[in-house]
């Protein structure tokens, strides 16, 4: 057997990701399978188990990269921003500035689809919400904490529900138009939900 390079190995990863989005995306979580995916991928299904064990795996893993990748997006445009509050305002910049390409409402649809049938699975319902709560929540919560001791917020207001809240706005804002097709009204709203959280804190 010829040897497979690291590289050919991680093209490949990407290429087997890229499928199930789409996968997920078109037919949804639930009702896609493992041979969907090999299907639409073109490989083998003893190919796809080497590299993932299960659909969820799959799936977990994309939506980890889509963290880091995130974060790392975040984290970049935070390089010359040190004040809690022009922070705040940038996160919502960068959300406002998302163009509602196909792939991006299959990430919100599928994102939203996953959330909803691990709360009747104990194991992956755990892994989400730990994912929410180490790395989303704790990241803004973190910002707030910053904010509140420089005094550019309220010592009355608790970091965690405001970081809630924060997320809450932007899931809720692309689950909306990641059905409704309105790109001008979807970054509209970015600006009065800035303003709304911004006055409370």
């Amino acid at each position: 057997m010829p040897k497979v390079s690291d590289d050919y190995k991680e093209r490949k990863r990407e290429s087997l990701l890229e499928s199930a989005l789409k996968c997920f995306g078109e037919k949804g979580y639930h009702t896609t399978t493992m041979d969907d995916i090999v299907a639409y991928s073109k490989t083998s299904k003893g190919l796809i188990y080497n590299y993932f064990k299960s659909k969820e795996e799959l799936y977990l893993t994309l939506m980890q990269e889509r963290t880091v990748q995130t974060f790392e997006r975040i984290n970049e445009r935070f390089q010359n921003i040190s004040s809690s509050k022009d922070k705040l305002k940038e996160l919502f910049q960068m959300y406002s500035e998302i163009s509602l390409t196909e792939k991006w409402r299959n990430m919100i649809r599928v994102h939203m689809e996953f959330w909803i049938n691990s709360a009747r699975h104990e194991n992956l319902q755990a892994i989400m919400i730990e994912r929410y709560k180490d790395q989303y929540r704790l990241f803004l919560s973190e910002i707030i904490k910053q904010g509140i001791a420089s005094g550019e917020f309220k010592k009355t207001i608790d970091p965690d529900i405001i970081s809630s809240l924060f997320w809450a706005n932007i899931d809720g804002i692309c689950l909306h138009y990641s059905v409704v097709e309105e790109d001008e009204i979807y970054k509209a709203q970015f600006k009065p939900a800035e303003e709304m959280i911004m006055s409370y804190i």
